[in-house]
């Protein structure tokens, strides 16, 4: 489990890296053929991160609902954020690595439901979700490289 930390801790650096490194007007440009931006990834791994490992264990998110519903599966960037949601996810970035960590080795993510994702990935427990999370963040740092080819 530890390499599982590593690798999401590795992957939220890479993403902090997107918006220290992008412009505000970059973050939130959508380019022709995509129907999201550098922006709504960032948010929605961050709410998915959230689902997969707190809310399938029946503990609540460590974000607000607004937030969840705004970049939850199924979402698309609707008018540009401002700079302060850039702010906010760079601090929900890096600030839930430790909190799931202690959690998960504290047993507080145990009562986990058991889920088959879109993929058709059976997620059994916490630890399930905390390495396919990784797949899934890996899945959106490549749509994000693609992105980024058309800003510059």
């Amino acid at each position: 489990m530890n390499n599982d930390f590593h690798i999401w801790e590795n992957n939220r650096n890479i993403y902090l890296k997107f918006l220290l490194h992008n412009s505000l007007e970059q973050l939130n440009k959508i380019p022709e053929g995509f129907n999201n931006n550098l922006l709504w990834n960032i948010g929605h791994v961050i709410v998915v991160q959230q689902r997969l490992v707190y809310g399938l264990a029946n503990v609540p998110l460590n974000i607000t609902d607004d937030l969840f519903q705004k970049y939850k599966p199924g979402t698309k960037p609707g008018i540009p954020e401002p700079q302060a949601t850039v702010d906010l996810f760079a601090e929900l970035l890096i600030q839930p690595i430790e909190q799931t960590k202690s959690d998960y080795q504290s047993g507080k993510l145990d009562d986990y439901m058991p889920y088959v994702t879109s993929k058709g990935f059976h997620l059994a427990n916490a630890a399930d979700a905390i390495t396919f999370n990784n797949y899934h963040e890996g899945m959106h740092l490549g749509a994000m490289i693609s992105l980024l080819k058309f800003l510059k």
